[in-house]
């Protein structure tokens, strides 16, 4: 086995400064996203096997007063992947994005497909923002236990709402999202306050990487982008449900599609075996991503 490797680096674009933190030993994972949050749902078992680079995008970071928000667009964000994967010295890569982050990676490999040899989409929608909280709520109300209903009901009432009045707006994102732990978890009483511990952005910037999934429809071309495509969903997932997939995958080439049953929104963290089972076999079999870092 390789030598692991474990540190942060950083890549300047206008405005801001994305870290991207390498650990690990292996075939190399472009992990987009963040460099605080993501390396925190990946296990230890993983990065015997990978090299990962997670990596920060502007709606996750500290900005300066110079950025401008209207660069939070896939176009951009493409090319400050780009920029990450050719700082850290990597040739074709797996790029793999959680929730809206699978989307990001999937315009950066059709942005630059020479660059990809490999996407993973974890919890990701394949439509638009309207289209997944109207299927969300029919599968809740349908799938959802009673006493998880009721669970989610006392964890929202419990949050003292005066005195996030008070506090940064970034801090009831964070409050009510990890109250809303069931709709994103298997547990339903699962904090997930410590995902959270060091992050830093602010919410004009989460505000304008949301509007880019307004009229969001999930394509590609399949002669210009031939990859193999592996999609992992929970099924205890009630923000994203995997049933938003059923109408989308006849109509995709080349796509493998899993489902884990006792997993919510990060299938990564809450079933770390099999998980890695899926992924590292998946790679394996479709014939390993011809990437290196130097």
């Amino acid at each position: 086995m390789a030598d692991e490797i474990s540190e942060a680096r950083s890549v300047a674009v206008p405005g801001a400064t994305l870290s991207y933190r390498v650990e690990g030993a292996g075939e190399p994972l472009l992990v987009v996203g963040s460099s605080v949050y993501y390396p925190r749902t990946f296990s230890r078992n993983l990065r015997q096997s990978c090299t990962l680079v997670c990596a920060d995008l502007p709606h996750f970071v500290r900005l300066g007063p110079d950025f401008k928000y209207e660069s939070i667009n896939f176009d951009a964000y493409a090319k400050y992947i780009e920029a990450i994967r050719a700082a850290a010295g990597l040739e074709r890569v797996v790029v793999l994005g959680h929730s809206h982050h699978g989307n990001v990676a999937l315009e950066y490999a059709k942005r630059y497909p020479q660059r990809v040899s490999h996407l993973v989409m974890i919890g990701s929608p394949p439509v638009n923002i309207a289209q997944t909280v109207e299927e969300a709520e029919q599968y809740w109300a349908s799938h959802a236990p009673e006493e998880r209903k009721l669970i989610l009901q006392r964890r929202r009432s419990s949050v003292n709402e005066r005195r996030l009045a008070s506090r940064p707006p970034t801090d009831a994102y964070i409050s009510h999202y990890v109250a809303d732990a069931p709709l994103y978890w298997n547990d339903p009483d699962y904090n997930a306050s410590w995902l959270w511990e060091g992050m830093t952005f602010s919410m004009e910037a989460i505000h304008a990487f949301r509007n880019l999934y307004q009229d969001y429809e999930l394509n590609w071309d399949s002669q210009s982008l031939n990859i193999p495509v592996l999609v992992v969903m929970g099924e205890q997932d009630y923000a994203v449900p995997h049933t938003l997939w059923e109408g989308v995958l006849p109509k995709l080439r080349d796509v493998t599609f899993r489902l884990l049953k006792h997993s919510g929104h990060t299938p990564q963290l809450e079933q770390p075996d099999e998980f890695d089972h899926i992924l590292l076999r998946w790679i394996q079999d479709e014939g390993g991503a011809k990437a290196k870092l130097l």
